[in-house]
């Protein structure tokens, strides 16, 4: 039997081949693997366009507007959602709801007025369109962000504000693309400016509540679906059926299907996941999330640069022109934050340090969910519904080089700055400085209680020099002795010992692993009965690895103890 596939299965297939080597050729290299995608899609592009002579890069057969919509928004949210720390966000909400909703509306009329202007010079028909892309540029992508975030040891309260904006940026942009690309494709544009806002504000309202009384109403019904099973397949398939059921009827009842995702992943986040799940549920839940997000940025910016090279080519030599006006708009448009920001102390929370300000401005990547909605826009472009005004193909690819640009600036531009702005300005670890101080009495204690032994032993044995001994070993004992000292006074610090909580589960934990795996070996206990404990050992050692207490203040073991613990030798020298 000959089975024709469905058209998007060869392009996904050869998209994601690609992507897993691409994954393996930069392994050693410090290239973001998002850029390291597009590269590869510029290239491959390059070689079709030689070999093929014209490619029709649309997307349009691959990637269906109902494919983009129901298949990859709902995961790219919901994923964002669920990993939300809702109690960091409870107390920041004024900062980020002042951050996020708001900027979405400044920064899509930001770079629309501009693109309006520098791009085509206030032509009247090309208004709608520049308000367009300010919209689909108006979403923030943090997760970049994020990692160099726990890299450099940023603030747990920074990175939740960054992420917090990015989540809502997410929401109430998408729902602004929905109108205001309804209203670009609405057939009759004349009913006037008035009547056109009038309609865009009506229209953004009731999907933004419908879509939330949506998302409220079956983000409850999940977590106690959560709350009906103990089985961690059951409660991961019930996180799905909420991810794409969501989303699917708030836009049968007319609502917004992403704040209805955002709103349901915050719910099952926040407290479904916390509290109903069990704890292999926890680490599948957010294990299956991350690969599902994985593998749709993969597609994504493989797509995007596979077809740069066909717009690069329909737009000629305006691309560079276009591509620096795009860059200019959102650069000029991220600065409203500066002001807001000016605002923290009057909404009632800890006042921001200005310096942070800086981070919050390099944060504003572009990444996914601005690639979903150009793909979006090039299916309509290529296949417009009946009844609705065609999308100038020019159009769009004036908007591709431009969402492209934008998207390849942060990321290469923006993102690598971020860590080497961190450290320039202080920002690790809560600025206490705690963390550091450690850091250092604990490796100067390893370090010198290693160096007395040692020249102990070439004593004992006659090979060490009276002139050494004398030097070296006072000199030891001295560090020695304060270090000790300033580890007494942290470890007697409450605030700081709360940290350190993390580490003692891990290192038990650890140990115990360790311990199950000498008793297989020995033949103390069978390899089923190890298997099944270790699978225990490994998901709590998984959440502690992922909690904010064991995510950044110090490093925990991630696998068994090793063979020469520092820690034993040192209790031993006692």
């Amino acid at each position: 039997m000959s089975v024709a596939p469905p058209s998007f299965m060869p392009p996904l297939v050869g998209a994601l081949g690609l992507a897993i080597g691409v994954s393996l050729a930069i392994q050693r290299l410090k290239i973001p693997y998002t850029v390291a995608l597009a590269g590869a899609g510029i290239i491959v592009g390059s070689i079709g366009a030689l070999v093929v002579g014209s490619l029709d890069t649309s997307g349009a057969g691959a990637l269906s507007a109902d494919l983009i919509l129901f298949l990859i928004l709902p995961p790219l949210l919901f994923e964002g959602a669920t990993k939300m720390d809702a109690r960091e966000l409870k107390r920041n909400w004024r900062t980020v709801s002042m951050l996020a909703v708001p900027s979405v509306v400044l920064n899509t009329a930001i770079i629309g007025l501009i693109i309006w202007i520098l791009v085509w010079q206030g032509s009247g028909d090309r208004l709608m369109y520049a308000l367009l892309l300010g919209a689909i540029l108006a979403p923030t992508d943090p997760v970049s962000v994020l990692a160099t975030f726990k890299e450099a040891g940023a603030p747990h309260r920074l990175a939740t504000i960054v992420e917090g904006e990015a989540l809502f940026n997410d929401g109430t942009g998408v729902v602004l693309f929905s109108v205001l690309l309804s209203l670009v494709m609405e057939a009759g544009q004349s009913a006037g400016i008035a009547t056109t806002v009038l309609t865009g504000i009506g229209q953004f309202l009731l999907t933004v509540l419908v879509g939330a009384a949506v998302g409220a109403g079956l983000g409850m019904v999940a977590n106690a679906a959560l709350d009906w099973t103990g089985d961690h397949l059951v409660e991961v398939t019930i996180s799905v059926a909420t991810a794409f059921g969501t989303f699917l009827v708030a836009e049968q009842f007319h609502g917004s299907g992403v704040i209805a995702v955002v709103v349901a992943g915050l719910m099952v986040g926040s407290y479904g996941k916390i509290v109903k799940m069990t704890p292999q549920a926890r680490v599948a839940l957010d294990g299956f999330w991350e690969q599902v997000a994985f593998v749709i940025n993969s597609v994504l910016f493989i797509l995007l640069g596979f077809e740069v090279i066909q717009r690069v080519e329909d737009v000629g030599q305006r691309a560079v022109m276009l591509a620096l006006a795009a860059i200019i708009a959102a650069s000029l448009s991220r600065l409203v934050i500066y002001p807001k920001m000016l605002l923290t102390p009057y909404t009632g929370e800890e006042k921001i340090p200005k310096s942070w300000n800086h981070i919050i401005y390099l944060s504003g990547l572009r990444g996914s969910v601005s690639l979903a909605l150009l793909l979006l826009v090039a299916h309509i472009s290529e296949h417009p519904e009946p009844g609705t005004t065609p999308f100038p193909p020019e159009i769009y690819s004036d908007i591709f080089v431009m969402v492209a640009s934008v998207v390849l600036f942060t990321l290469l531009v923006q993102g690598p700055m971020i860590s080497w702005l961190i450290k320039k300005l202080g920002i690790i670890h809560g600025s206490d400085g705690r963390t550091e101080e450690f850091e250092e009495a604990l490796a100067t204690i390893v370090a010198d209680e290693a160096a007395l032994r040692e020249l102990a032993v070439l004593e004992s044995a006659g090979l060490a020099s009276k002139g050494a001994l004398a030097r070296l070993k006072p000199e030891a004992q001295g560090r020695l002795v304060l270090a000790q000292e300033k580890l007494n006074q942290l470890i007697a610090d409450p605030v700081f010992a709360s940290r350190l909580g993390a580490r003692t589960e891990a290192r038990v934990l650890a140990a115990a692993q360790s311990a199950l795996e000498d008793a297989e070996i020995v033949g103390l206990i069978s390899g089923h009965a190890g298997s099944d404990m270790r699978w225990l050992i490994n998901t709590d050692l998984a959440l502690i690895l992922r909690s904010e207490e064991g995510g950044g203040e110090v490093p925990l073991p991630r696998a068994k103890v090793a063979k020469s613990d520092p820690l034993a030798t040192l209790i031993d020298s006692d």
